[in-house]
């Protein structure tokens, strides 16, 4: 792909990491195309005259002085790794974004009152480590007993300790601000120009596993099988259907499944899977799972263990930057509307530490997650007009 401005040249840049030759991305945590990414950034920054630095849970920041440093920091970040087979755009425009911005400002020979950092997060996908794994390093929302931490991190030559040194105090600082896709098809459809993000979704996961009995598949009748993924269709359904009787806002996923013993002519004996569910009201997830469990014990074939992975509680952004979003939106005459995340984002766990607010661009037909993922050029600068501008205006405040 081609991009004739200089915000799709930064995001071709990083493009150039994790590649696929179908036109995808892959990023993984800590892979060695993570790490390209990170070179490229890096590069980046330096050229900018940013002071730069690196953690051990594989996060990058790039540090633009300001004239006062008593004022708090002005926090921009994303992340850098992707999922599988993903996008060019998910996190990587965040980072690109913020990029951009210095940019503009140095081309201006501008220097604001407030620093300006950029981080560039490690793991915000779903990952051995837990998602949003970099920014809650830096927030210090990493649990030390969290199950299998230990060995998964050793696996890329890190310990607990090295990930519980990248706590930051950002008590100092005066606001994280995201720039993003939206992921969704809200803007798009609506021929908005920007979203400026009120709050983002909880998500909630659960480790299910079924256990009934693997048995010979030609000599055991079905009136006598324990079959665990024949139940664990019958969960799946159910559960699906009493989600959508919930709240239309609620969403449940089953995304994986693992069956043993895995064999053709064996009854599966045992079943395991992630039901992931997101709802900005942390009632509305409760109640969801309860229903689950509710389900579960009457289906009499199996015995369920359910058990919770991840609870990532929903996030206000804070009702300022909303403003201050808003007003840069209508200062630049873009058409906008406040909306809220159904995506999770790094900027989840920095707003357990500080004031944080995001800027949704649209994304062709909705699509994200694939190669198919898109947003066009003269969208992307629409964002990085408003992130400019929105900091222009924080910046005044003093």
């Amino acid at each position: 792909m081609t991009f004739m401005n200089h915000i799709g040249y930064i995001l071709s840049e990083i493009g150039r990491a994790g590649r696929n030759s179908d036109g995808s991305y892959t990023r993984g945590c800590y892979s060695p195309a993570y790490f390209d990414g990170l070179d490229i950034v890096e590069r980046q920054m330096e050229e900018l005259g940013m002071e730069v630095s690196r953690d051990a849970a594989g996060n990058i920041l790039g540090v633009l002085p300001g004239k006062d440093k008593k004022l708090g920091s002005i926090i921009m970040g994303s992340h850098l790794d992707t999922v599988p087979s993903g996008g060019l755009f998910d996190g990587a425009y965040g980072v690109a974004g913020g990029l951009e911005v210095i940019r503009r400002m140095k081309e201006e020979g501008k220097t604001l009152n407030h620093s300006l950092e950029l981080y560039g997060f490690n793991g915000e996908e779903s990952n051995p480590l837990g998602g949003t794994f970099g920014s809650r390093a830096v927030a210090g929302l990493v649990e030390p007993g969290q199950p299998g931490l230990s060995e998964a991190l050793k696996t890329y030559g890190h310990t607990v300790l090295d990930i519980l040194n990248c706590k930051r105090n950002l008590s100092d600082a005066k606001c994280y601000l995201e720039l993003h896709i939206e992921q969704g098809d809200h803007l798009f459809n609506d021929e908005m120009e920007i979203g400026v993000v009120s709050g983002i979704v909880g998500i909630v996961r659960y480790k299910v596993m079924a256990v009934g009995h693997s048995n010979h598949a030609g000599t055991t009748m079905m009136q006598k099988r324990r079959d665990a993924l024949t139940a664990m269709a019958k969960l799946i359904v159910q559960a699906d259907a009493k989600c959508r009787e919930i709240d239309n806002a609620l969403v449940l996923t089953v995304g994986t499944i693992r069956c043993w013993p895995g064999s053709e002519n064996v009854i599966p004996g045992r079943v395991e899977c992630i039901f992931e569910m997101r709802h900005m009201d942390k009632d509305m997830t409760d109640r969801l799972i309860d229903e689950i469990r509710n389900i579960a014990a009457k289906i009499d074939t199996v015995e369920f263990e359910i058990t919770k992975q991840i609870d990532e509680e929903s996030v206000k952004c804070d009702e300022h930057l909303i403003k201050v979003i808003g007003r840069a939106a209508a200062e630049l005459e873009m058409k906008h509307i406040i909306m809220p995340s159904g995506a999770g984002h790094d900027a989840n766990p920095m707003a357990h530490c500080l004031p944080v607010g995001m800027i949704f661009v649209p994304s062709k037909d909705g699509l994200s997650h694939c190669k198919e993922e898109w947003t066009e050029e003269k969208e992307l600068e629409n964002g990085v007009d408003v992130l400019y501008k929105t900091i222009e205006l924080l910046d005044e405040e003093v």
